[in-house]
């Protein structure tokens, strides 16, 4: 018969482990606040200072713990990740507090307090190097007394400190105060887009939470832009696995032109094109986001396209959700289904850049032409547009060849790749049209440059209101002529 043999894991080796899972700021507080939602909190308070030396606290007036509570949720994988969890329960591992922590600090302290009974207990990994055990530091009263920003702590809730933060602070290279700072902000575009369900007051399915930084309360994003009159919602569907439903819904987003900078910038959530695909929810946190898995590839005529899953609490295996909750990876049962809604939600999409990619009929005279040669497009400048036309007709044979030349260029020369990744990446810096003071401007420019012609008052009109830029005028060509006196 076999014999068992003992093998527990060298604590110093693993700790040290555990700090390279992958964490960065933005998700590390993110796994905290589920902690904080789980114990049914409605305020986090994230509080840090740079000197004389970094310190970063996370309170909540959540429900707290007792003693024996806070020594499981300090250890090392203290949950079966297979057992069922309470629809609030956003964790699964038993790990989010310690490899959160410890990818940002050498200690990290946790004081709970449940009324009149407060505790508090310790993991240095300095220490646990030394004495390689899994020994925890229960701090005493004078400790807890004066822990950093214990003043914060109300009646109930939990209060998690790190010190020692050699990773958040890049091992002190130099700069590091701005980049710490840059780090928050950045960690505070997470959260909102994370906790957003949570933040939005408006939300009834979600529990609404606070979370401030530094006292000031930070906004939600909502992926999906459901404030604009632009946005188009699609029917609400339902998968089903394993006997239960899967709810999944479709939007496609204003085109930026529909847009202000300000919300394209905070919609886009940096770029359309790169934030398309599905949103995965559980217990309304957000867990991933602007992912196709492999489903399709992100294209500029399928970017406005965003896609809402909500899961139960207990898919996370099935999904192959890690750690972080920022990977999943749908089972294959429903993958073919989820493609099949993609085609259907992306076709708003495409019909969006479509339209605004259609020359109406009546401009008989566009600007540029689309050329196909041997299957491969280019534009190039219509040379028999009347201002062209009329300028290559009347300059000299050598002079009009050496305009059609120069003309060429132009075509050859557009900086396609370099506009491409522009334009997609920031379409609001890029000025498209122009507005209808520039347009009567230029009009007033083209009227006087034939004013020695002669020509026919509707004949102008007709050409001002089927020639590119002008016909793109919002207002009426024949109000603006007679009122300029023609």
């Amino acid at each position: 018969m076999s014999s068992m043999i003992d093998s527990p894991p060298n604590a110093a080796a693993l700790m040290q482990s555990l700090r390279d899972i992958g964490y960065e700021l933005d998700t590390a507080l993110a796994d905290l606040i589920d902690n904080s939602i789980t114990a049914s909190a409605s305020h986090v308070d994230i509080v840090f200072d740079i000197k004389p030396e970094t310190k970063v606290a996370i309170i909540d007036n959540g429900d707290g713990m007792n003693r024996d509570e806070l020594i499981k949720a300090m250890t090392i994988g203290s949950k079966n990740p297979l057992i069922k969890r309470d629809n609030k329960d956003l964790g699964r591992f038993g790990l989010g507090l310690k490899t959160a922590s410890f990818s940002q600090c050498k200690r990290l302290t946790v004081i709970t307090k449940q009324f009149d009974n407060i505790c508090g207990m310790c993991w240095d990994l300095d220490q646990v190097s030394q004495s390689n055990s899994w020994t925890l530091s229960q701090l005493s009263t004078d400790a807890i007394d004066t822990a950093y920003q214990i003043q914060r702590l109300g009646d109930t809730g939990t209060l998690v400190i790190w010190e020692e933060c050699d990773r958040l602070n890049d091992d002190h290279k130099t700069g590091s105060e701005t980049h710490l700072l840059q780090k928050f902000e950045e960690a505070e575009s997470h959260l909102s887009l994370v906790f957003h369900r949570f933040l939005d007051k408006s939300y009834r399915a979600a529990d609404n939470l606070q979370i401030r930084i530094n006292g000031r309360a930070i906004d939600f994003v909502d992926p999906f832009f459901r404030s604009s009159l632009a946005t188009q919602f699609h029917n609400k569907e339902s998968i089903k696995y394993k006997s239960t439903y899967i709810s999944i819904q479709g939007y496609t987003l204003p085109h930026h032109s529909k847009c202000t900078k300000i919300e394209y910038e905070k919609y886009s959530l940096g770029s359309y094109r790169d934030n398309q695909g599905f949103y995965v929810y559980r217990a309304n946190r957000l867990l991933i986001s602007g992912d196709w898995f492999r489903l399709t590839g992100k294209s500029d005529l399928t970017a406005l396209t965003r896609i809402e899953i909500d899961l139960p609490n207990n898919f996370d295996s099935e999904w192959h959700i890690d750690i972080k909750k920022s990977h999943a990876k749908p089972p294959d049962q429903i993958r073919d289904q989820l493609k099949h809604y993609i085609d259907t939600y992306v076709s708003g999409s495409k019909r969006v850049y479509n339209s605004k990619g259609y020359r109406k009929k009546s401009v008989t005279n566009p600007v540029w032409h689309q050329y196909t040669n041997k299957g491969l497009k280019s534009y190039q400048i219509n040379k028999e547009h009347p201002l062209i036309q009329r300028l290559i007709t009347e300059l000299e044979p050598s002079q009009s060849n050496q305009l059609k030349d120069v003309l060429r260029l132009i075509e050859n020369s557009f900086p396609v790749d370099q506009f491409y990744s522009e334009y997609a990446a920031a379409p609001k810096d890029f000025k498209t049209k122009l507005t209808d003071q520039e347009t009567e401007a230029l009009a007033i420019d083209y009227l006087k440059n034939f004013a020695d012609m002669n020509l026919d008052i509707n004949l102008v009109k007709s050409f001002l209101e089927t020639s590119e830029p002008y016909c793109n005028y919002q207002g009426d060509w024949q109000l603006f002529l007679n009122d300029k006196g023609y």
